[in-house]
């Protein structure tokens, strides 16, 4: 009779810590995902479904949704910037391995190229600190 308890005390505890660890994560994912703006998102779909129907010309949903989700990042700040997968890629590529160059901070003023410094540790940070002249 005593092991019968026992182990009824064991599958008692498992039950309730599955139920716990259910509810826990129920939890954190009802936290993580925010509540859509149904309104908002209402308006998104009309918009998508008439320039789908009634454009001048087709358009390729996919690339309708990408460019979408683009805007929507590219509006937070001038900095940030969605990614495919194709071009994210593409942007490790570009951005791995070494650089080769002068090392400088260039802008445009008026129509022209300007310097405006040197970049830190660049041979031309190195010509500036160490002028041969």
């Amino acid at each position: 009779m005593n092991a019968k308890l026992k182990i009824a005390g064991w599958v008692s505890m498992g039950v309730v810590a599955g139920a716990l660890t259910t509810i826990s994560v129920q939890s954190v994912a009802q936290r993580a995902l925010a509540p859509l703006p149904l309104e908002e998102m209402q308006q998104l779909a009309a918009v998508f479904g008439m320039i789908k129907t009634d454009y001048v010309e087709p358009v390729d949903e996919k690339e309708l949704i990408k460019d979408a989700i683009q805007g929507m990042v590219a509006g937070l700040d001038p900095h940030s910037q969605y990614f495919d997968k194709k071009a994210f890629k593409e942007f490790r590529e570009g951005t791995s391995g070494r650089f080769v160059g002068v090392g400088i901070e260039i802008s445009q003023e008026e129509g022209f190229v300007k310097v405006v410094s040197p970049i830190e540790g660049s041979p031309a940070f190195r010509a500036v600190s160490n002028p041969t002249i």
